[in-house]
C-alpha cells in the first residue's frame, strides 16, 4: 500500500500552507483597499495549488474515494482545482502587469466571455471523460495507466488549458522582468516566470507520454514518467512558491533589521527623554508597529534632546563622563548605550 504521504507532496504541503494562510490574511487585510482583486486572485491562486496537491495525498484520497464511493475521484477534483489556480494566477499576473491607468472590460463584455468562456468548457469536458473512463481500484492513478478514448480526451483538454495558463504567466513574468528595477520584484518575476517554464516542460513532457507510451520508448514508460512528472511538477510549484512569497520575506527581514536598529536607539533614546522630556512628542497607537517611522522618531528626539543639552555641555564634564565610561564598561547597561551612541552614529 502507498505510504499515507508521498515525500514529493510532503516537500510541497510544507511551504504552501504557510503562504496558503499568509496570502489569505493579507486578502482579508485589503479589503477595502481602491483594489482588493489583486490580493484575492493570489489567495485564490495559492488556495487551490494547496488543495489541488492536498486531495492527492494518498491518505486524503482514500478517505474520499471512501466517503464518495467513486473510485479516483480525488483525480478529478485535483485536476478540476488546478485548472482554476491556473487561471486565478494568471489573471493576477495579468492584472499586476497592466500598465497604469489601463481600462478594464467590463464583465459583461464579448471580450471577457470569451476569455472566461474556456474554463467551464475545459471543466464540463473533464467531467465528462471522467465518468466513461476505467479506474482501476487499489493505489493506481487511472489518468497514467489508463489507455481508453475518455483518457486521452481528460489528458488533452488538461494539458492544453495548462500550456495556455503557464505560456502566458512565463511570457508576461519574463518579459515585465525585464523592465522591473533590480529588487525583490524582479527576483519575484524571476521566479515566477521559471516556475511557468517548468510547467510548460511539465505539459510537454505529460503529453509526449500521452502519444508515446504504446512505441514502446523506455523514456516514456510509466515507471519512469511518475518520478519524473513529480519532479517537474515540485520544481514548478516550488520555484511559483518562492516567486510569490519572496516580496514577502524581503518586507520582513527589513522589519527585523529595522526593529534591531530601533532595539539598539532605545535606551540612549530614553536616557535623553527623561533629560529633556520636552522632545519626546506623542506617537498614534496605530503608527507604533511602523518600525521605520519610530527610528526615524528616534534619531530626531535624540538630535533634538542633544542641542537642548548643549549649552550645559563643557569639555570637564565630557572629560569626566569619558572616564567614568570607560571605567565602568563592562556593565552590560553601559555596553547597551554604548551600542546605541554607535548606532545613532551611524544611522544619521
Amino acid at each position: 500500500m502507498t505510504a499515507a504521504v508521498r515525500p514529493y507532496e510532503a516537500v510541497l504541503l510544507a511551504p504552501l500552507w504557510p503562504l496558503t494562510v499568509h496570502t489569505a490574511r493579507r486578502a482579508v487585510r485589503t479589503r477595502t483597499a481602491p483594489d482588493p482583486v489583486s490580493p484575492r486572485l493570489l489567495a485564490g491562486a495559492v488556495a487551490l495549488f494547496t488543495l489541488s496537491v492536498t486531495v492527492g495525498v494518498p491518505a486524503v484520497r482514500r478517505v474520499l474515494d471512501a466517503v464518495t464511493g467513486v473510485r479516483s475521484v480525488t483525480a478529478l477534483v485535483g485536476h478540476l482545482l488546478g485548472l482554476a489556480a491556473i487561471t486565478c494566477l494568471t489573471a493576477f499576473v495579468r492584472r499586476m502587469s497592466a500598465p497604469p491607468g489601463s481600462v478594464r472590460r467590463p464583465a459583461g463584455t464579448a471580450a471577457a466571455l470569451r476569455r472566461r468562456l474556456p474554463i467551464p468548457l475545459a471543466a464540463t469536458t473533464l467531467c465528462t471523460a471522467f465518468l466513461p473512463a476505467p479506474r482501476p481500484s487499489g493505489e493506481r492513478d487511472f489518468l497514467t495507466t489508463g489507455r481508453s478514448a475518455a483518457h486521452v480526451v481528460f489528458w488533452g483538454v488538461f494539458l492544453g488549458c495548462v500550456l495556455w495558463g503557464v505560456t502566458a504567466v512565463a511570457v508576461m513574468c519574463l518579459r515585465h522582468h525585464r523592465q522591473a528595477p533590480p529588487g525583490p520584484l524582479r527576483t519575484s518575476l524571476g521566479l515566477l516566470g521559471a516556475g511557468a517554464a517548468t510547467a510548460v516542460g511539465y505539459a510537454v513532457h505529460r503529453g509526449a507520454h500521452l502519444a508515446l507510451r504504446d512505441k514502446g520508448i523506455p523514456l516514456f514508460a510509466d515507471a519512469v514518467v511518475v518520478p519524473t512528472t513529480q519532479l517537474l511538477l515540485s520544481a514548478s510549484l516550488l520555484l511559483s512558491v518562492a516567486g510569490l512569497a519572496w516580496p514577502s520575506l524581503t518586507e520582513a527581514r527589513r522589519v527585523r533589521a529595522e526593529r534591531r536598529r530601533v532595539r539598539r536607539l532605545e535606551p540612549l533614546w530614553r536616557l535623553l527623554g527623561e533629560a529633556v522630556p520636552e522632545v519626546v512628542l506623542p506617537l498614534p497607537a496605530g503608527l507604533r508597529d511602523e518600525t521605520g517611522l519610530v527610528r526615524y522618531r528616534y534619531v530626531i528626539e535624540i538630535s533634538d534632546a542633544l542641542l537642548a543639552l548643549a549649552p550645559f555641555r563643557s569639555g570637564a564634564v565630557e572629560a569626566a563622563a569619558r572616564e567614568r565610561l570607560s571605567a565602568q564598561c563592562r556593565h552590560p547597561h553601559v555596553r547597551t548605550v554604548s551600542t546605541a551612541l554607535a548606532a545613532a552614529a551611524r544611522d544619521p
